[in-house]
């Protein structure tokens, strides 16, 4: 489906479908006389939830945004493939429209180029699973912005030297009206450390989490549960979320340091994440979950020698599906509570 916002143009499929369709009733949600827009929140550590975002504000951080990408210019064409469920999506088409971009709109897969015989693409959104699967059609698409969740190692690995396309990770959520930070992978001499557009304040808190403050949308402030490194005013790097330590033997570990250690050593079609169970002796014992069936994996000892041998994991689950939630984001605690049932911890 082509939108050619440059002349109000959309040219929908023949057949209406739930993904066309969500981008119609958006559309139609933006353009009509309210000062806000509903938006589900993406729950990713718990329950979905419904906020209003206000649509002045939606355009300032969609403006900023375009302008640090050096987008604001005529004739950009677009591809827009995630889920339009995605605060990604709804950012990426308001976007287009304010610059009048051309876009073309398809539904969400794993790899999304394999079927478009003509692509010369100025800017995509996707989530690392749809970038692994298409490397070899990258070539043609200028800038690429990943969120949805952290990148491997091990793809990081795979981009970082791609030099004819500029790959973005992105850090944001639906409440900081999408990415409010941007990590540029090609060459990263940085160690990863993401750099906030302008017009926005940060700051961590007691638990050295992150707090984003938006002074020119009446003094916002957002109060996130993102553990991160603070190298200056306007530079942070994401160490993992606060609501996932876990605490064993005393020890609290950080899931998202653990994973991605152990994602050098997982194939990357596989998902998975770190939880734990209850432990009598030790409080919370250190589990890995794998969605699909069994395969032996081989972690080396070495990671886990002297004071790290807490890290490592005591027990490998394989989960044949991930649960989900509406945007495609892996409900770890539901799958953690049914294992706890089924084996009786």
């Amino acid at each position: 489906m082509w939108i050619d916002f440059s002349n109000k143009k959309i040219i929908f499929p023949k057949n209406d479908s739930i993904w066309s369709n969500s981008i119609k009733s958006f559309l139609n949600d933006w353009n009509d006389n309210n000062s806000v827009i509903e938006i589900k929140t993406s729950g990713t550590t718990g329950n979905c939830k419904k906020i209003f975002l206000k649509k002045k504000y939606i355009i300032q951080r969609a403006i900023e945004s375009v302008k640090y990408l050096k987008l604001n210019k005529k004739n950009i064409i677009g591809l827009l493939c995630l889920s339009p469920n995605f605060i990604a999506s709804k950012m990426f088409l308001i976007r287009s429209m304010i610059f009048k971009w051309k876009i073309l709109c398809i539904p969400p897969s794993y790899n999304p180029l394999k079927n478009i015989k003509i692509y010369n693409f100025d800017i995509a959104s996707m989530i690392p699973m749809q970038v692994f699967f298409s490397i070899k059609y990258l070539k043609k698409i200028k800038n690429i912005l990943i969120g949805g969740y952290s990148i491997s190692n091990y793809l990081i690995n795979k981009l970082k030297n791609i030099s004819s396309t500029n790959f973005y990770a992105t850090y944001g959520m639906t409440e900081t009206y999408g990415h409010i930070a941007l990590c540029k992978i090609n060459n990263n001499i940085d160690n990863y450390y993401f750099r906030l557009l302008k017009n926005i304040n940060i700051k961590i808190d007691k638990r050295n989490c992150l707090i984003v403050n938006f002074p020119k949308m009446n003094n916002i402030f957002i109060k996130t549960n993102d553990i991160v490194h603070l190298k200056n005013n306007n530079t942070f790097k994401w160490i993992g979320r606060y609501d996932n330590i876990i605490n064993t033997g005393g020890i609290k570990v950080i899931p998202e340091q653990l994973e991605n250690i152990i994602s050098n050593f997982i194939p990357y079609n596989k998902r998975f994440f770190i939880s734990s169970i209850p432990d009598k002796i030790i409080g919370e014992k250190i589990i890995l979950i794998i969605e699909g069936s069994f395969f032996k994996i081989k972690i080396p000892e070495r990671l886990f020698k002297g004071e790290k041998k807490y890290l490592k994991p005591k027990i490998i689950f394989f989960i044949k599906n991930f649960e989900e939630n509406f945007l495609g984001k892996i409900r770890k605690k539901n799958i953690t509570k049914k294992i706890m049932k089924k084996y009786k911890y």
